[in-house]
């Protein structure tokens, strides 16, 4: 007989205290290898107050990790100079980037982040606040499902497994359009499951509350299009009508198919979409056959294997992750599909869609698979706090081993990195280093005496508050990123009004939005092909060498970012000779006079 985690499905098919306590009755009634007795959860007042300090902790965490570190290259300072210069050139319609268009993805996150720097002032925090606020609110919709639907332990465990997992984590803190798109389609599958289970729990009339919650799905399906385009529909659609299809048929269907919310969708989306085709007679093959279908179905960039996003989705999880890995039997029960609840099912098709669809493309990257952890963090919490209720630790003992062992070899590495590899940052990251293995062999030595003692959710609470500590010491690491503020600010400080700036051979976003100018490009023009295209550009797009000594050599200040071994390389050397403004990294800032 298949060991299950759940118990059997309610014939009322809503969320809530029944899926909890038959889920409990299974997880009481298996006898499955233990190494403590069953233990006792939490109490509803101290489950709050911990998730109200945690809830904090993580905002703290959040908000350190997005002030003050400069903007990372090339994403974070490309999405904050195209929402920099929607303020300076007035057009919140066509995205911009170094004042040619880029029309690659859709403009509610740079709209977003232009309006933090109108109410805040341009910089770091301002530019990253939208994914900050739209972590904590994805963060937020996670805990309240998992409570509405498996109750406040499995809720309370959500809260770090999701908010301080490596992947969600960092990417709450960083400018990119992943941390929104998630929030919009996290907002909408809730939605679509709320919807269902108002719908499925009367046998008569569709309930008003259902068509409320699908309409719901249907407005933050689209403001998840107006983030990162068309996939987010078909990821959102596609899900929905798996679970619906499979859990009603056209009765679960039919109340789906709102022609009000359709409507209320294509209020959102319609007014840009139509403008900037309007506008931009080239926007409807660019952005839909090159940015989407292309990258999708035949682009070379980004390629990786189908298995890719498999090995990182549990280090996506953190330790959390790691601990299901560890204990296979529990691993195998929670994946026994016959032991499942609709929730469970839904959390399962939530995420499976997203990870098979980005599994097909020709194009990977990790951030793609980013909509999927909410679901996940959630299955995953549910699935540690019914082997703990059944008194099983296996996957948490053998990762209390792993971070002895761990901790004192990260430490080593502190010490050898310096000897065995000489490059600049390498000294930058030895206190990191240090400091995290330390966190990592006291966190594994508490869990372990825990353990010892029979205090499991204890030992959970030490890993939580050792990885929060472990993810702080990680945020600070961002010192070391790659980034040139001090160049783009040097650049700023030294020129005038009728100085010209020029960047040679690599596009450095950093530049244009620390400088706050517009850049000339030399040579390679990167992802501003599409825009060098549009009307006559000849004057900032110099193709070659010649251009660039002509320009030098013309009256005027002319300012240049380029790498220094690449300044030594121009033959014939450029006249006058240049002078060194500012020196980051392998780049350096030079001007002519």
């Amino acid at each position: 007989m298949t060991k299950t985690l759940e118990g059997a499905v309610p014939s009322a098919p809503g969320g809530g205290a029944g899926f909890e306590r038959g889920a409990d009755h299974a997880a009481s009634s298996q006898a499955p290898e233990t190494h403590l007795h069953p233990v006792s959860r939490p109490s509803p007042a101290v489950a709050i107050t911990l998730g109200l300090l945690g809830a904090a902790a993580v905002t703290a965490l959040y908000l350190f990790g997005s002030h003050g570190f400069a903007l990372s290259e090339p994403d974070e300072a490309r999405y904050a100079e195209i929402a920099r210069e929607m303020l300076v050139r007035h057009d919140w319609t066509t995205p911009h980037l170094n004042f040619v268009k880029y029309l690659e993805k859709p403009p509610l996150v740079y709209w977003g982040t232009a309006l933090s720097f109108a109410m805040f002032g341009i910089g770091e925090l301002a530019a990253r606040l939208p994914s900050v606020l739209a972590g904590l609110a994805t963060l937020a919709l996670c805990v309240w499902f998992a409570a509405r639907t498996y109750g406040t332990a499995t809720a309370l465990l959500t809260l770090p497994i999701l908010g301080l997992g490596p992947l969600f984590g960092f990417l709450a803190q960083i400018l990119t359009l992943d941390m929104s798109l998630t929030f919009f389609m996290t907002a909408a599958m809730v939605a679509v499951w709320f919807g269902w289970s108002s719908a499925m729990a009367t046998s008569g009339a569709e309930p008003p509350s259902a068509r409320g919650w699908y309409r719901i799905a249907y407005v933050a399906t689209a403001l998840a299009v107006l983030v990162k385009g068309p996939v987010a529909a078909v990821l959102v659609g596609g899900a929905a009508l798996l679970f619906l299809t499979l859990h009603g048929g056209w009765r679960a269907v039919r109340p789906a198919l709102d022609w009000r919310g359709a409507a209320l969708a294509l209020l959102v989306l319609l007014p840009w979409h139509v403008l900037v085709s309007w506008r931009n007679p080239e926007f409807v093959h660019f952005y839909v056959v090159e940015q989407h279908l292309a990258r999708y179905l035949w682009t070379r960039e980004h390629g990786e294997p189908i298995w890719f996003f498999l090995p990182a989705i549990p280090v996506a999880l953190g330790a959390w992750g790691l601990m299901l890995l560890f204990d296979p039997p529990l691993l195998r029960a929670a994946l026994a599909p016959r032991s499942w609840t609709p929730a469970t099912r839904f959390l399962v098709i939530w995420a499976a869609v997203i990870v098979v669809f980005f599994s097909l493309s020709t194009s990977k990257l990790v951030t793609y698979v980013l909509p999927a952890i909410p679901p996940l963090a959630i299955l995953t919490a549910r699935t540690i706090v019914l082997g703990c209720a059944n008194g099983r630790t296996a996957g948490l003992s053998r990762l209390a081993w792993l971070l002895l062992i761990a901790g004192p070899l990260m430490g080593l590495c502190g010490v050898l990195l310096p000897l065995v590899h000489h490059h600049w940052r390498a000294p930058l990251v030895v206190p990191h280093l240090l400091a995290g293995g330390a966190l990592l062999l006291a966190t594994g030595w508490l869990i372990r005496r825990e353990l010892g003692h029979g205090r499991v959710y204890a030992a959970l609470g030490v890993l939580a508050v050792g990885w929060y500590a472990m993810m702080a010491v990680a945020v600070t690491t961002r010192a070391v990123a790659n980034e040139y503020r001090a160049l783009g600010l040097s650049a700023r400080a030294a020129m005038q009004p009728d100085d010209r700036l020029a960047m040679y051979n690599h596009v450095t976003q950093g530049i244009p939005f620390y400088a706050q100018r517009r850049v000339i490009m030399v040579r390679n023009i990167g992802e501003l092909k599409f825009g060098s295209e549009q009307g006559d550009q000849s004057g900032w797009f110099w193709r070659n060498d010649d251009d660039l000594r002509r320009e030098w050599a013309a009256p005027g200040r002319l300012f240049l970012v380029i790498n220094r071994s690449e300044l030594h390389e121009i033959s014939p050397p450029l006249d006058p000779r240049p002078t060194v403004v500012a020196v980051k990294g392998k780049k350096v800032l030079v001007v002519n006079r």
